[in-house]
């Protein structure tokens, strides 16, 4: 069995748009495992995509996620007992499974760091590995140390290892892996309250309600949740109800079996199963067809399901994360959505705010989409003066996705400075609460201002201070402009003094 050995590192955290050195070494080299270390959970993203990857253009390979935490990634008195930890656990593992072994180790994923510690750990004879490095054209090479004046490393006692590794193992190391929300920006009161509700939900296992309108982040809370729960090390499968034709919501959900349907030609695992032990996110959640509301309950009570073509039940163990940007109990309320599911399904509910009403994370958050394009295209480009501006003025009626097509867009024009021009926001949007102006005009003062001053007088009693209070204005202002209206109109005249 071939099994590679690797960090993940920054440049494999986008392998579907550009494929790091981990996804270089799988294009030309064959093997049946492979074990991503991490020593921080924004890691836990990336890997998760990159096996997800894996499933779709290296099926036969397994992919496993392990812990290598370092509380200082470039400090070698943390990464080297971790990193020893790791590998020890791996080959403690493999050996029970008595399986003839063959090991590779990438040494370009990671901090250069961690690339010492590789060769310390092969050198010194913790593990037999054949060391290889992946250059920026993608080539892959070996590493060798075949000069004979190279320094040699002397393996240690082992029970000294374990020892000196064991006292290093202070409270910092023990507690790395905790509730991180790094991916959610901002500030605000009602993000805030946000972070604080991805705290303490993650850490149990009920089911949790998102609402929000399109593009305020749904997707990213439940990426949060998921990854600072402990369903963690299993997959998050994400589910949009909206995006699949009715007649194929069964087999997606739940699977089918060869020939359960014309073009079944070999089983295929549905949603469900491939989460067990881990999170099924299901986006758009009131799109669900009442047919598959009454399966999916039944999910939700007791894990249970058979495949479409199937004769056998299977059981999971999932946490269910769902979401959408309607109005749920309006749908209940009209017997669209079964109120039994309604109520499986919240247990616990996050709103999130629009983007117009998040104040100053607008900004925030078009700067932290900035640094992710100057990352992709190693430029370094900011916000100049009138997009910050029309940033703060924009009412966003597509939230944080149409902010980041938008910055997209604007992106690509020539200079170091986003500008307004290159937004492609035509119009402001206009805020209209259906006040129609006839192509005559109105007389604000004849027409629309004696209406306002009747509706107070009326309200107070013909009260002449209160009114003004009322209206916003100083008794004596509104005195003087009531004698104004007395002629213009006659209801007006019955509360002059």
């Amino acid at each position: 069995m071939k099994i590679l050995l690797t960090f993940i590192g920054d440049n494999d955290r986008y392998p579907n748009e550009k494929p790091g050195a981990i996804l270089s070494i799988l294009h030309q080299r064959e093997f049946h495992k492979i074990y991503l270390l991490y020593n921080h959970e924004r890691y836990l993203k990336p890997a998760a995509d990159i096996s997800q990857y894996c499933e779709i253009h290296f099926p036969k390979l397994k992919v496993v996620c392990k812990q290598a935490l370092a509380e200082n990634p470039t400090d070698y008195n943390t990464i080297y007992p971790a990193m020893y930890k790791a590998v020890k656990e791996i080959l403690k593992k493999e050996r029970r499974a008595k399986h003839t072994v063959s090991h590779t180790v990438s040494l370009t994923s990671g901090t250069p760091a961690m690339h010492a510690c590789w060769i310390f750990l092969c050198q010194g004879g913790v593990i037999d590995a054949e060391l290889i490095q992946v250059s920026r054209e993608s080539q892959i090479s070996q590493v060798t140390f075949e000069l004979d004046d190279f320094p040699k490393i002397q393996n240690v006692n082992e029970m000294k290892v374990e020892m000196t590794k064991l006292a290093r193992e202070n409270e910092a190391l023990r507690n790395q892996l905790q509730l991180t929300h790094d991916n959610i920006i901002g500030e605000c009161p009602d993000i805030l309250n946000v972070k604080e509700q991805i705290r303490i939900f993650a850490d149990t296992d009920i089911p949790i309600f998102i609402r929000g309108q399109s593009g305020t982040g749904k997707e990213l809370v439940a990426e949060a949740i998921h990854y600072n729960s402990p369903r963690k090390e299993k997959r998050l499968i994400k589910v949009n109800c909206g995006a699949i034709p009715h007649e194929l919501f069964e087999s997606e959900f739940f699977g089918h079996k060869k020939g359960a349907f014309t073009g079944a030609v070999s089983d295929k695992p549905g949603k469900f199963r491939l989460a067990d032990g881990g999170t099924v996110f299901l986006d758009e959640i009131a799109d669900l067809p009442q047919t598959m509301q009454v399966k999916l309950l039944r999910v939700l009570e007791d894990g249970i399901f058979v495949p479409v073509g199937g004769v056998n039940e299977e059981k999971v163990n999932v946490r269910i994360i769902s979401a959408t940007n309607k109005d749920i109990r309006e749908k209940v309320r009209h017997g669209e959505f079964r109120e039994d599911l309604f109520y499986r399904l919240i247990h616990a509910e996050i709103k999130l705010p629009r983007l117009r009403d998040r104040g100053n994370d607008r900004l925030l958050i078009a700067r932290h989409i900035l640094e992710q394009l100057n990352r992709k295209y190693g430029k370094k480009k900011s916000l100049g003066k009138s997009a910050t501006a029309l940033i703060l003025k924009y009412r966003w009626p597509g939230n944080i996705r149409q902010m980041k097509s938008t910055l997209e867009t604007a992106y690509v024009f020539p200079g170091n400075k986003i500008m307004a021009e290159n937004m492609n926001l035509i119009e402001i949007e206009q805020v209209s609460d259906g006040i129609m102006i006839p192509d005559e005009g109105v007389d604000l003062n004849h027409e629309i201002l004696p209406k306002y001053y009747e509706a107070a007088l009326k309200k107070t009693g013909g009260n002449a201070e209160q009114a003004a209070k009322l209206l916003g204005l100083k008794p004596h202002t509104f005195r003087a402009r009531l004698k104004k209206l007395r002629s213009k109109d006659i209801y007006l005249t019955r509360y002059m003094e």
